[in-house]
């Protein structure tokens, strides 16, 4: 199956450049224009193959192929059980449990959320190549977004820096904290503990917002956004006001959970096409069981 974008030409557009539509209306990078270039059918208006110095006309039928899917007899059986929570054409956002690695590394191959929603669309006859927008670390638990097609991943990801796409958090930390606060921290890599990271002034900028919603004994329940995503972020933002997550032995201690509490539980964003605003909630059980 083919997944073709098709848009109409306005009187605006009268007389320009199929280039100048393709870059400075439909938002394509120049590199983009240049491999439909060279896809067959790539490029057509009126369901003909068109050059780009084309002429346009008040009307015409620009159409782009922006992918396709296969079905592919050598998928891996059985199936990984992948929570589908929201799926169009262009884009499918899934439930990553927590302990599943994002992307293939060393020692992990068949056990990642790339791997696994690969192969399930395969089997189900929907074979494409995946394309990660933004992702979770091993240990959390949540929403993972992937994109069908270069250009729905290249808009997706321009809604990211322009702060439209949005994702909160949930975390839970030891001890109570104030009713909401901000952290803004420079963090960069500890290049002496693996896999680690650590504030300090010349690092990357990084700003955390969090807004307490529950609170025990002993741990707070909140809701966090970052205008940042940098590595271990939420983690060691929380650990610098003295409140570590439940579960965290790298930036807190070894408190004998079970996981850590860290999940990416609501995702908004406009879909890369229609412009339609999108909403997605994302429940685990895991994560609410630390406090029950």
């Amino acid at each position: 199956l083919m997944r073709t974008w098709k848009t109409k030409v306005s009187a605006e557009d009268n007389g320009i450049r199929l280039s100048t539509f393709l870059y400075k209306r439909l938002k394509l990078t120049r590199r983009q224009i240049s491999r439909l270039k060279f896809i067959e059918n790539g490029i057509r208006v009126n369901d003909r193959s068109c050059k780009t110095d084309y002429m346009l006309s008040e009307g015409d039928e620009v159409s782009l192929l922006l992918g396709k899917t296969t079905h592919d007899l050598n998928a891996p059986n059985p199936v990984p059980a992948l929570r589908i929570l929201w799926e169009n054409e262009d884009l499918i956002c899934v439930h990553k449990p927590f302990d599943l690695a994002f992307h293939p590394s060393h020692g992990h191959y068949y056990d990642t959320l790339s791997i696994q929603l690969d192969a399930l669309l395969k089997q189900a006859g929907r074979a494409t190549t995946l394309h990660a927008v933004g992702r979770l670390d091993k240990d959390t638990s949540g929403i993972a977004v992937f994109a069908k097609h270069p250009i729905a991943a290249q808009r997706l990801q321009h809604q990211r820096q322009q702060g439209i796409l949005e994702k909160e958090y949930l975390c839970i930390v030891h001890g109570k904290t104030k009713e909401h606060g901000t952290i803004e921290l420079p963090i960069m890599k500890d290049n002496s503990v693996l896999n680690r990271m650590m504030i300090h002034p010349d690092g990357k900028p990084a700003y955390t917002e969090y807004r307490k919603i529950k609170e025990g004994e002993d741990w707070s329940l909140l809701r966090v956004h970052i205008k940042t995503g940098r590595t271990h972020q939420i983690r060691l933002h929380m650990s610098s006001i003295h409140h570590p997550l439940l579960g965290d032995v790298l930036y807190g201690k070894d408190d004998h959970c079970l996981r850590l509490a860290l999940h990416a539980a609501s995702l908004s964003f406009h879909d890369p096409f229609s412009d339609e605003p999108v909403s997605i909630t994302d429940h685990d059980d895991s994560f609410f069981d630390l406090i029950k």
